[in-house]
């Protein structure tokens, strides 16, 4: 090879270094540069999205951590009152009590509850009221979405304030 090279003409050993020169800072900037420029643009799009969605979050806990404290102390079921029957009763109070099939107590404190062909916003003011006024809180929740618009089919845990 280097018999060959010193037999060249001295302007075509120049024009081969020269090409070969050019050659090596195409392939670094095809398989070095430019795939770690695109990295870096990649990174920077992603960091964006997740400090907006940080911000999201910040906002979320302090609005959670607001409406909390609102009441002044966590609300817990009435004195004497079953989980079950609360269920029962903010169920038909929320319009679905013909969507309730079945509630069955789940250990201490907890008891599953499977809705069929429910209202999805009624469903939400539900779970919402019962932890709201009577600190009642879905541990698990399974929705399955219906063909009919706004209905779903929904198994839920729930768990009493002062479960485990």
């Amino acid at each position: 090879m280097k018999a060959w090279f010193e037999s060249l003409e001295p302007r075509e050993r120049r024009m081969l270094i020269v090409g070969a020169a050019l050659l090596g800072v195409m392939l670094f900037y095809v398989l070095v540069w430019e795939p770690l420029e695109h990295g870096v643009d990649t990174l920077r799009k992603s960091n964006a999205e997740q400090q907006a969605q940080l911000q999201w979050m910040q906002r979320a806990v302090a609005e959670a951590k607001q409406l909390r404290g609102a009441s002044g102390r966590p609300a817990q079921l009435a004195k004497g009152q079953s989980l079950l029957a609360a269920i029962d009763r903010a169920a038909r109070s929320n319009q679905l009590g013909d969507a309730l099939k079945r509630v069955q107590p789940d250990g201490s404190g907890r008891a599953r509850v499977w809705l069929e062909n429910a209202s999805f916003d009624r469903l939400v003011r539900w779970i919402d009221g019962l932890q709201r006024q009577q600190g009642v809180r879905v541990v698990s929740s399974v929705f399955e979405a219906r063909e009919e618009k706004g209905r779903v089919d929904a198994r839920l845990v729930f768990e009493s304030g002062g479960g485990a």
